[in-house]
């Protein structure tokens, strides 16, 4: 490695040590305080980073509440994937509820993190995820797989598109509404009822 790449490797380890600190304090904020009551400088303050790094990496606050979303998001799927994969589970039906069960599970055992995504779970921070398909591989290639499976079984690609997103945002209101309000009852209670309902709307 020349010097110049060198110093370029460097420069870039810098730059994303940084990201992933103020990703890790607003991440931090949010969870204890809410996004509405943490401002900017207190995410710079305890990143330790000057408020003019800060707008090098997001917009503002919510386009860094977006990317942690999509950030945590993507560390569930792909837990979930690598437990699917582990234990070779191929039926689509079956490989969809376990992934639900799953991120379910997840978000029953991570209360703070689910009152963070609140309903947000949504169809537009996939579609960012499929735009960067090298930093969310493994969103992408769930949303792939699925679409995939559907057309197979005879279903045109925009209605399955449209089958996975009303799926996204049943779970993630659903698991809300259950698990944070605990309303209309608890989410153990609902599941069964919510994958009869899934399975349905997949309808293969």
């Amino acid at each position: 490695m020349t010097l110049k790449n060198k110093k370029i490797s460097i420069t870039t380890k810098k730059k994303l040590l940084k990201e992933k600190e103020i990703l890790l304090a607003g991440y931090n904020l949010f969870v204890t305080r809410g996004v509405e009551k943490t401002a900017i400088d207190d995410i710079v303050k305890l990143a330790g980073v000057a408020k003019g790094t800060f707008y090098l990496y997001f917009k503002d606050k919510y386009d860094l509440l977006d990317q942690l979303i999509l950030q945590k998001s993507n560390e569930i799927i792909k837990d979930g994937l690598k437990k699917a994969n582990s234990l070779g589970i191929d039926d689509f039906r079956k490989r969809t509820l376990f992934f639900l069960d799953y991120i379910i599970s997840y978000l029953k055992e991570n209360k703070s993190l689910l009152k963070l995504i609140n309903k947000n779970i949504s169809w537009g921070l996939y579609r960012k995820a499929m735009m960067k398909p090298k930093e969310y591989d493994e969103i992408k290639n769930v949303l792939d797989i699925f679409v995939r499976n559907l057309t197979n079984y005879g279903i045109q690609k925009d209605e399955a598109e449209m089958t996975l997103f009303m799926i996204i945002e049943l779970v993630g209101s659903v698991c809300f509404t259950t698990i944070i309000l605990k309303e209309p009852t608890d989410i153990e209670s609902i599941k069964p009822i919510l994958f009869k309902k899934i399975l349905s709307m997949i309808g293969v």
